[in-house]
């Protein structure tokens, strides 16, 4: 099947980890221009390292730094046709143990400053009539585990936001959807999976950073652009049972 894009520049927020690494690849081969942006040195190297031409080219961002959305204003100005939002904060903690400090600065990076950030793509893609939102989501956001409480409320929060987006700008072009991985061999899931042999009784609940990636370019396309103003799953059966 061959895919096409009315568009032409994709922002990758969260471009230096594995499925952004993998998602990049996937673009650059469709002809598409992407900009992967990085919140720490090691993204940034690891951008660098598998894209050498695409050393320097890595805005930083960090939703836990406002200042850090200025980094894109010249990418903006250009115009950006697509946005992947990969980008996502670890803190695990009881809600109940949790520090009032940490809760205002969570919500604050993960909520608040992600819809200026939004706001801001989303005027830039009016002016052509044409966008496509796309936020990585995760089975947290429905089914937390404990000490999750904070990830999982900011996803579904994060969620709410895309389909409002999409809601609002329809009419003007402007679509978008959240997807919700399951567990995934990558980051947080690989390290998980790593422990006391998970990863064979698991096997087939995995969901692979290639299949992760092949699919959100997919979403991206055009004959995917019917898909709007909602949240789909992607999680190998994983929330499909009642016990494991």
């Amino acid at each position: 099947m061959m895919l096409d894009f009315r568009g032409k520049t994709v922002l990758v927020l969260g471009g230096g980890n594995s499925i952004g690494l993998a998602l990049t690849a996937l673009l650059l081969e469709e002809g598409l221009a992407v900009i992967p942006t990085h919140a720490s040195e090691a993204g940034k190297a690891a951008i660098s390292q598998k894209f050498p031409e695409l050393a320097g080219q890595s805005p930083w961002l960090d939703f836990s730094d406002k200042a850090s959305q200025t980094s894109l204003a010249p990418i903006l100005e250009a115009g950006v046709d697509y946005l992947v939002d990969l980008a996502h904060a670890d803190h695990e903690v009881l809600l109940a143990a949790a520090g009032e400090a940490d809760m205002d600065a969570y919500f604050q990076a993960g909520v608040a400053n992600r819809l200026l950030l939004l706001k801001t793509v989303t005027r830039s893609m009016l002016a052509r009539r044409f966008g496509r939102l796309l936020h990585v989501s995760s089975t947290a956001a429905a089914l937390p585990a404990p000490g999750q409480g904070f990830y999982g409320a900011a996803k579904r929060a994060a969620e709410g936001l895309y389909q409002s987006l999409a809601l609002e700008l329809g009419p003007r072009g402007i679509s978008g959807l959240s997807l919700r991985l399951g567990l995934v061999d990558a980051g947080r899931g690989e390290r998980f999976l790593d422990k006391e042999d998970r990863r064979r009784d698991l096997k087939n609940i995995i969901v692979t950073v290639d299949q992760a990636a092949g699919t959100l370019l997919f979403l991206l396309s055009d004959q995917a652009l019917a898909l709007t103003c909602t949240t789909i799953t992607m999680d190998a059966g994983l929330t499909a049972q009642k016990y494991a």
